[in-house]
């Protein structure tokens, strides 16, 4: 499977690297262009505003012709990058997040509908949990290598890498046989907007919304959470990102073989509630604290897969739209965990506190959409 979606992989690396090494290289990137770090943090807002607004919006009238929308995305994707790398003022930096979000914003829903619809319905699960396992890797491992790179070479190399590794995705999609690249059902703007907001879809996505503020925007506070449990910060942090990594890759086996993704969802964020609370009562054991960093890591990334396929599923005649705007909550969720956060700091208890609350409000919200009766369950759904 792998040799058929590589390049939809590839090009979610790229997207996971560059969504979250811009953060760590903000006060190089300040100085550099002469701006505070607050203005140049505008860039990081200007990307993911983009893509949550362009992700629904445009994501399913570029799946009229995927291949091709695909193709566009992650083009203007990797050329946004060098011009952001080559960036001699704050108004070209911003400027270029803003296109790269927006590109990127169309380019993750589409190629996750396309991997999910290039395979069997018994295969879904696996197709769409590699290529957001893309996203983990380029977390976990590309922005270490990134933020290395930027100490060696500079913050513009960086950046540079993040094109690197877009323009061969590029490629890999380029090569690729039209016919290898189905069809994506698309509709009008009405109708996408009318998909976005049925009640099933939408409590759909603030289940999302939810635990990416618990759980993403928790991890912008990471090293607030491993001072306190006497854990050094970068061995945490490869502690959580090998945890996502698992994840995100050993999800999609699991949801090939139960009978509802609904149902799996739910219970991924029940433990990762119970993870969080395990944090709060033991926070003096180094031991608790590691197996409670693994798994939390595990339980975020592995928690996005079935969401989309829960969203495919309900929704065969307008997937990129729906899966869209579960990834625009999930950008949208860490965005607003990363700064209602800020009010909590320093303390470790008020920061998982809100973590666990935001995920017991997920729960609600999953229990909800999973009572409703919905008209186009997914194949082997209750």
């Amino acid at each position: 499977m792998l040799k058929q979606l590589w390049s939809l992989v590839l090009g979610s690396v790229a997207l996971g690297l560059d969504a979250y090494v811009i953060a760590g290289l903000l006060p190089q990137i300040a100085e550099d262009l002469g701006a505070s770090g607050s203005v140049i943090g505008l860039g990081v807002t200007a990307f993911t505003g983009a893509y949550a607004v362009c992700g629904p919006l445009l994501s399913g009238r570029a799946g009229r012709d995927p291949r091709i929308g695909l193709l566009g995305a992650i083009a203007v994707f990797s050329l946004a990058n060098v011009v952001t790398a080559v960036s001699p003022t704050v108004g070209v930096f911003i400027v270029s997040r803003l296109i790269a979000g927006a590109a990127a914003g169309i380019y993750s829903p589409l190629s996750a509908a396309v991997a999910g619809m290039s395979v069997t319905a018994e295969r879904r699960g696996r197709a769409l949990s590699l290529v957001l396992a893309g996203l983990a890797v380029g977390t976990v491992a590309g922005v270490p290598a990134g933020l290395g790179v930027a100490k060696q070479l500079g913050w513009r190399a960086a950046i540079a890498l993040v094109s690197v590794v877009g323009m061969a995705a590029l490629a890999g999609l380029a090569i690729r046989k039209t016919s290898a690249v189905p069809a994506v059902p698309s509709s009008s703007l009405g109708q996408r907007l009318r998909i976005i907001g049925r009640v099933d879809n939408f409590l759909t996505v603030l289940v999302t919304f939810f635990v990416g503020v618990g759980s993403l925007g928790l991890y912008t506070y990471i090293s607030v959470v491993l001072e306190r449990v006497q854990v050094d910060t970068i061995p945490g942090m490869w502690i959580w990102g090998i945890g996502g990594a698992v994840g995100a890759f050993g999800i999609g086996r699991v949801l090939d073989k139960v009978d509802s993704s609904r149902k799996l969802t739910t219970i991924i964020i029940v433990l990762l509630a119970a993870d969080f609370a395990m944090l709060l009562l033991f926070p003096s054991s180094r031991m608790v604290a590691l197996v409670c960093l693994f798994v939390w890591g595990l339980l975020g990334w592995s928690s996005m897969a079935p969401q989309q396929h829960s969203l495919l599923s309900a929704n065969p005649d307008e997937g990129a739209t729906a899966v869209a705007a579960n990834a625009s909550a999930n950008y949208l969720g860490s965005a607003v965990g990363s700064a209602v956060g800020g009010l909590f700091l320093p303390s470790y208890t008020g920061i998982l506190l809100g973590a666990l609350f935001v995920v017991l409000v997920g729960i609600v919200c999953s229990i909800g959409v999973g009572a409703l009766s919905f008209p186009k369950p997914r194949d082997n759904e209750n």
